[in-house]
């Protein structure tokens, strides 16, 4: 039988120890860059994520907010904000109205939703936006509209477009014929300080401008 000699090519050479050093290498650079890119994405997606979770919860409590206490006084006999004087000041509004008066004929505030205070409670190192019913039925008078927000501030405004000061003298909110109301909410940091992608915490603010329907400068305008 014919044996035949298997020889090597010349040509036919490996990698030598440097070119694949250097193949490590510029594969572990690659490797770094894509994985702080990864990184990046993830916590710009978590930060945006948050960012719209809380602006969607704020937004929906300041509509209900709005919605409330616009129509504060409907059902009086005398034009009036429904604004109640002594529970109304800059982080608290408590407004009231008649909502059966010409559908039911009731005279008189009883029903759940005529009686309407927003304040913020802080609960755990925690702030939540509340609505509190005082004529809901037990168990059911105090919703948490918003939470993770900072502060709720409320701006009270006169017929001459001036800032009334409901804090020196109460009785001024009878005068208001709208207010501002303004809600802040914290985010939170996304990431570990100086690690790629990271995003230190900022505060979302977002305003309502509400004008009283039922007070008679208004009445008298529209």
């Amino acid at each position: 039988m014919d044996q035949k000699c298997l020889t090597s090519n010349g040509n036919e050479q490996g990698f030598s120890l440097l070119e694949l050093l250097i193949g490590m290498t510029v594969t572990l650079v690659i490797m770094g860059i894509a994985s702080t890119l990864v990184a990046t994405s993830f916590n710009v997606r978590n930060r945006e994520q948050s960012r719209t979770d809380s602006i969607a919860d704020v937004q929906r409590a300041l509509n209900i907010m709005s919605r409330e206490i616009a129509i504060g006084g409907y059902g009086f006999n005398s034009a009036d904000n429904g604004l109640v004087i002594g529970d109304c000041d800059n982080s608290t509004i408590r407004v009231r109205s008649n909502l059966n008066r010409y559908s039911a004929g009731s005279t008189t505030i009883e029903s759940d939703g005529e009686d309407v205070k927003y304040l913020v409670d802080s609960t755990n190192d925690q702030n939540y936006l509340v609505r509190h019913d005082r004529l809901a039925v037990a168990g059911n008078q105090s919703t948490v509209l918003a939470n993770r927000i900072d502060s709720l501030t409320i701006t009270y405004w006169s017929e001459a477009n001036t800032e009334l000061n409901v804090i020196a003298d109460p009785t001024q909110v009878a005068n208001a014929v709208g207010v501002r109301i303004r809600v802040t909410a914290d985010l939170a940091a996304v990431g570990t300080p100086g690690a790629p992608g990271y995003h230190g915490p900022t505060t979302v603010e977002l305003t309502s401008d509400v004008t009283f329907r039922n007070k008679s400068q208004t009445l008298l305008t529209y």
